[in-house]
Protein backbone atom coordinates (compact mmCIF):
# COMPACT_ATOMS: atom_id res chain seq x y z
CA UNK A 1 0.00 0.00 0.00
CA UNK A 2 1.42 3.37 -1.02
CA UNK A 3 0.87 6.31 1.31
CA UNK A 4 -0.64 9.40 -0.23
CA UNK A 5 1.05 11.86 2.18
CA UNK A 6 4.82 11.90 2.67
CA UNK A 7 6.10 12.70 6.17
CA UNK A 8 9.11 15.03 6.21
CA UNK A 9 11.20 15.33 9.40
CA UNK A 10 12.91 18.69 9.81
CA UNK A 11 15.22 20.37 12.31
CA UNK A 12 15.02 24.04 13.29
CA UNK A 13 18.39 24.83 14.86
CA UNK A 14 18.71 28.28 16.43
CA UNK A 15 22.00 29.46 17.90
CA UNK A 16 23.32 32.95 18.64
CA UNK A 17 20.22 34.50 17.02
CA UNK A 18 20.90 32.64 13.75
CA UNK A 19 19.14 29.73 12.01
CA UNK A 20 21.03 26.82 10.44
CA UNK A 21 20.04 26.42 6.79
CA UNK A 22 21.14 24.18 3.94
CA UNK A 23 22.05 26.10 0.78
CA UNK A 24 21.18 24.75 -2.66
CA UNK A 25 22.07 26.01 -6.12
CA UNK A 26 19.42 24.99 -8.61
CA UNK A 27 18.22 27.76 -10.93
CA UNK A 28 19.63 30.21 -8.38
CA UNK A 29 20.41 30.00 -4.67
CA UNK A 30 17.74 28.88 -2.22
CA UNK A 31 17.72 27.50 1.32
CA UNK A 32 15.94 24.75 3.24
CA UNK A 33 15.84 23.74 6.86
CA UNK A 34 17.76 20.45 7.19
CA UNK A 35 15.34 17.57 6.82
CA UNK A 36 13.84 14.95 4.58
CA UNK A 37 11.55 12.00 4.28
CA UNK A 38 10.84 9.60 7.11
CA UNK A 39 12.16 6.12 6.34
CA UNK A 40 10.26 2.89 7.04
CA UNK A 41 10.81 1.61 10.57
CA UNK A 42 12.06 4.84 12.12
CA UNK A 43 10.26 7.18 14.48
CA UNK A 44 9.81 10.84 13.61
CA UNK A 45 12.48 11.84 16.16
CA UNK A 46 14.93 9.30 14.75
CA UNK A 47 14.18 10.70 11.30
CA UNK A 48 14.97 14.27 12.43
CA UNK A 49 18.33 13.21 13.92
CA UNK A 50 19.25 11.21 10.81
CA UNK A 51 18.21 13.88 8.32
CA UNK A 52 19.98 16.71 10.15
CA UNK A 53 23.15 14.59 10.34
CA UNK A 54 22.95 13.57 6.66
CA UNK A 55 22.63 17.17 5.47
CA UNK A 56 24.86 19.00 7.99
CA UNK A 57 27.04 16.32 9.74
CA UNK A 58 25.70 17.82 12.99
CA UNK A 59 24.46 15.68 15.85
CA UNK A 60 21.43 17.17 17.58
CA UNK A 61 19.14 16.77 20.53
CA UNK A 62 15.59 16.91 19.21
CA UNK A 63 13.38 19.20 21.24
CA UNK A 64 9.74 20.20 20.97
CA UNK A 65 7.64 20.29 17.84
CA UNK A 66 7.93 23.91 16.72
CA UNK A 67 5.49 23.93 13.80
CA UNK A 68 3.94 21.88 11.05
CA UNK A 69 3.71 22.68 7.37
CA UNK A 70 1.49 20.98 4.83
CA UNK A 71 2.45 21.02 1.16
CA UNK A 72 -0.59 20.13 -0.95
CA UNK A 73 0.40 20.69 -4.60
CA UNK A 74 -3.08 19.73 -5.81
CA UNK A 75 -4.40 22.83 -3.99
CA UNK A 76 -1.87 25.22 -5.58
CA UNK A 77 -2.58 27.53 -8.48
CA UNK A 78 0.05 26.04 -10.77
CA UNK A 79 3.05 27.33 -8.82
CA UNK A 80 4.46 23.80 -8.41
CA UNK A 81 5.07 20.77 -10.58
CA UNK A 82 2.04 18.49 -10.62
CA UNK A 83 4.13 15.40 -9.81
CA UNK A 84 5.40 16.65 -6.43
CA UNK A 85 4.04 14.59 -3.53
CA UNK A 86 1.57 15.82 -0.95
CA UNK A 87 3.67 16.14 2.23
CA UNK A 88 3.48 17.03 5.89
CA UNK A 89 6.59 18.65 7.38
CA UNK A 90 7.10 18.20 11.11
CA UNK A 91 9.55 20.90 12.20
CA UNK A 92 11.28 20.28 15.53
CA UNK A 93 13.44 22.71 17.47
CA UNK A 94 16.85 21.08 17.86
CA UNK A 95 20.05 21.94 19.70
CA UNK A 96 23.54 20.93 18.69
CA UNK A 97 25.22 18.32 20.85
CA UNK A 98 28.41 19.51 22.55
CA UNK A 99 31.28 19.64 20.09
CA UNK A 100 29.08 19.12 17.03
CA UNK A 101 29.89 21.59 14.26
CA UNK A 102 27.63 21.75 11.19
CA UNK A 103 29.34 21.57 7.81
CA UNK A 104 28.80 20.34 4.27
CA UNK A 105 28.80 16.51 4.30
CA UNK A 106 31.36 14.56 2.23
CA UNK A 107 28.61 13.35 -0.15
CA UNK A 108 25.98 16.10 -0.15
CA UNK A 109 22.57 15.92 -1.79
CA UNK A 110 22.52 16.96 -5.45
CA UNK A 111 22.73 20.75 -5.75
CA UNK A 112 23.60 21.16 -2.03
CA UNK A 113 26.50 23.62 -1.88
CA UNK A 114 26.76 24.79 1.74
CA UNK A 115 25.49 24.76 5.29
CA UNK A 116 25.09 28.30 6.65
CA UNK A 117 24.07 30.15 9.78
CA UNK A 118 21.68 32.92 8.68
CA UNK A 119 21.01 35.66 11.25
CA UNK A 120 17.32 35.93 12.12
CA UNK A 121 17.25 39.58 11.02
CA UNK A 122 18.47 38.48 7.54
CA UNK A 123 15.93 35.67 7.02
CA UNK A 124 13.78 37.91 4.80
CA UNK A 125 16.75 38.44 2.46
CA UNK A 126 17.12 34.75 1.53
CA UNK A 127 14.88 32.51 -0.52
CA UNK A 128 13.76 29.91 2.02
CA UNK A 129 11.67 27.03 0.70
CA UNK A 130 9.03 26.63 2.00
CA UNK A 131 8.50 30.36 2.55
CA UNK A 132 8.20 30.13 6.34
CA UNK A 133 10.57 32.99 7.21
CA UNK A 134 7.85 34.90 9.11
CA UNK A 135 6.69 31.80 10.98
CA UNK A 136 10.26 30.99 12.07
CA UNK A 137 10.75 34.52 13.39
CA UNK A 138 7.42 34.38 15.23
CA UNK A 139 8.38 31.02 16.73
CA UNK A 140 11.71 32.40 17.93
CA UNK A 141 9.97 35.39 19.55
CA UNK A 142 7.18 33.40 21.22
CA UNK A 143 8.47 29.81 21.53
CA UNK A 144 4.91 28.45 21.25
CA UNK A 145 5.85 24.83 20.77
CA UNK A 146 3.67 21.76 20.67
CA UNK A 147 4.12 18.44 22.38
CA UNK A 148 4.71 15.33 20.30
CA UNK A 149 2.93 12.44 21.97
CA UNK A 150 4.54 9.11 21.12
CA UNK A 151 2.09 6.27 21.66
CA UNK A 152 4.73 3.73 22.64
CA UNK A 153 5.72 5.95 25.59
CA UNK A 154 2.19 6.19 26.99
CA UNK A 155 1.04 4.11 29.92
CA UNK A 156 -0.83 1.08 28.60
CA UNK A 157 -4.57 1.01 29.02
CA UNK A 158 -5.95 -1.57 31.40
CA UNK A 159 -9.10 -2.94 29.85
Amino acid sequence: MELHVRIRCTGLIIQDNSVLLVEYENNGIHYNLPGGGLEPGETVLEGVRREVFEETTAEVEVGPLAMTYEFAPHKQSGDYEANLPHSLHLIFECTLKNGSVPKLPPNPDPNQVAVRWIPVEELDRVLLIPNINRQIKEYIWRRNNMELIEDYRLERLKL
